[in-house]
């Protein structure tokens, strides 16, 4: 069956609110049209939630003009780290913005899974989990999470909603005790299962059925290609940033010959996907146009900064941003503007020879204007505390060449390492091709990558995730007589620091430090 996809570009004008108007929906053989507001792994980006309760109006207000049905859903992680109020913040932003429906990611639970429940225990939005299983259904959690479909009917027409949690949740968690026991079906599993929900909606006359994973990008695609009856899996985990709508991309089709959509709005919030349809009378799609629109074209809504601001508090203000380098599409495959002012900021502050940052470890930006401790806090919502350690040069190129392997792994992770002290560069298959210690100084020194001296040290500063051999790097595990201070705060505090130091306005931009040679 052949649809009509019409790929339409972001709005790029800032706007207090509706940036653009959707294109009228065309199509003979079409009966229904439907609108859905999509976000993923915003990560607990407060600042990004303001703007995007700014961009869910809107979108909501250009649907109904358009006589379409209107849906805001998300597939999961907009929780993040181990900071309550951070997460009660998250937790009011879905409830107040009237999403339809969230499936749960991996991140809901780095708070624990009885926490978690709490947060979710008065909240009016469906929360989806088809493929968790509880080993005591009198849980908290348990009473909260739909394990079936969740109907919902609009303008007479009928949606089967279908939530599905990662099956490597358990890899992707500190320890798998946060889940209490939870556990989540395997691949298999989960297509099993998904298969007969869909039978079940299709046998009661429910022909639109939307699929909200957390499952990541190569698994919902095998998911659109092995299961019929799914018309859209609004994706999430792998933090793809998915425009338009290509066939073989994104475009798939079902066992049936079905056609299913499939997106992505990529991660930290710094994007949303608004994903317009047609459906026929057999309630297969006929039109789509997926939009990813960019969220700081969206003003701050001021009373959902209200709300959040009567949960944490009021935020200082600790400079003004004129300058700010974008960041690159996946930020942990390339050099990271904020990962340098940040690793140069705790370097200074904290005096060492070099920084290392894992990639992943950045969750977002700060936009231009005015900056906020909390902007600065929303970058790193895990709370690792910082160490400073003697490191020696072996060791050092063993975590940075195997971090460089991230460019020729399938899921791009766990991300290069972000530097301060150093520069280096890597082929396009990720192999270390030259290192580079910068001296106090400013004077460049060539290390010897292939006989990396083990009796020459440096004293370099990062945090517990990596002293703890995070990401498989147990090169950077450290021994007590190789720790020379701990430090009870994350990046957060020294960047804040610097930022105060520094003359007003400042700018943030990359320099280089990290070459990618193609």
């Amino acid at each position: 069956m052949n649809i009509l996809a019409v790929n339409s570009a972001a709005p790029t004008q800032k706007a207090a609110c509706c940036a653009a108007n959707l294109k009228e929906l065309k199509s003979p053989s079409s009966k229904v049209k439907t609108s859905i507001f999509y976000t993923n792994d915003i990560h607990g980006q407060i600042p990004k939630m303001e703007r995007l309760y700014s961009a869910g109006l809107c979108s909501e207000m250009e649907a109904k003009s358009n006589g379409a049905d209107f849906f805001k859903l998300s597939s999961g992680d907009t929780f993040i780290g181990s900071d309550n109020k951070r997460n009660r913040a998250a937790a009011q932003y879905i409830d107040i913005s009237k999403y339809d429906a969230e499936a749960l990611g991996n991140h809901e639970f780095d708070i624990t899974a009885s926490v978690c429940a709490d947060l979710l225990k008065n909240s009016s939005v469906k929360i989806l989990g088809m493929n968790m299983n509880f080993p005591n259904q009198a849980s908290e959690l348990a009473k909260k999470v739909v394990r079936s479909t969740v109907v919902k009917k609009q303008n007479g027409e009928e949606y089967g909603l279908i939530g599905i949690q990662p099956p490597d949740m358990e890899s992707r968690l500190r320890n798998k005790s946060i889940l209490e026991g939870i556990s989540i079906d395997d691949k298999e599993q989960t297509l099993v299962e998904l298969q007969q929900e869909v039978n079940q909606l299709k046998a009661q006359g429910i022909n639109k059925i939307i699929l909200l994973s957390h499952g990541g990008n190569s698994f919902e695609k095998e998911i659109a290609q092995r299961v019929s009856g799914i018309d859209v899996i609004l994706g999430g985990h792998s933090h793809d940033l998915i425009r338009g709508v290509k066939e073989g991309e994104n475009l798939f089709y079902s066992p049936a010959g079905e056609p299913v959509v499939i997106t992505q709005a990529g991660r930290d919030g710094n994007n949303f996907g608004v994903l317009n349809l047609e459906f026929n009378e057999s309630g297969q799609i006929t039109y789509v146009q997926n939009n990813i629109r960019e969220t700081n074209t969206y003003s701050s809504n001021l009373i959902m900064k209200s709300i959040i601001d009567n949960i944490l508090g009021k935020s200082p203000i600790i400079g003004r941003l004129d300058k700010v380098d974008p960041l690159p599409e996946n930020n942990i495959t390339e050099e990271n503007p904020w990962a340098d002012f940040v690793a140069d900021a705790v370097k200074k502050e904290l005096d060492a020879d070099i920084v290392l940052i894992n990639s992943a470890n950045f969750r977002g930006s700060v936009d231009t204007g005015v900056v906020t401790v909390r902007d600065i806090q929303s970058i790193f919502p895990f709370n690792n505390k910082l160490f400073k350690v003697k490191i020696n040069e072996k060791d050092l190129v063993d975590a940075i060449r195997a971090c460089g392997k991230t460019l020729s792994a399938e899921n791009k992770k766990p991300g290069i390492m972000q530097v301060s002290g150093l520069t280096y560069s890597l082929d396009s298959n990720g192999n270390l091709l030259e290192l580079m210690y910068i001296d106090s100084q400013g004077n460049k020194n060539a290390i010897d990558i292939n006989n990396p001296n083990p009796n020459r040290y440096f004293t370099a500063i990062y945090d517990a995730f990596l002293i703890g051999g995070g990401d498989n790097l147990a090169m950077l595990k450290r021994k007590d007589d190789e720790i020379i201070q701990k430090y009870d705060y994350d990046k957060d505090v020294p960047t804040i620091e610097h930022i105060t130091s520094l003359q007003q306005p400042f700018s943030v931009r990359k320099d280089g430090r990290i070459q990618i040679i193609k």
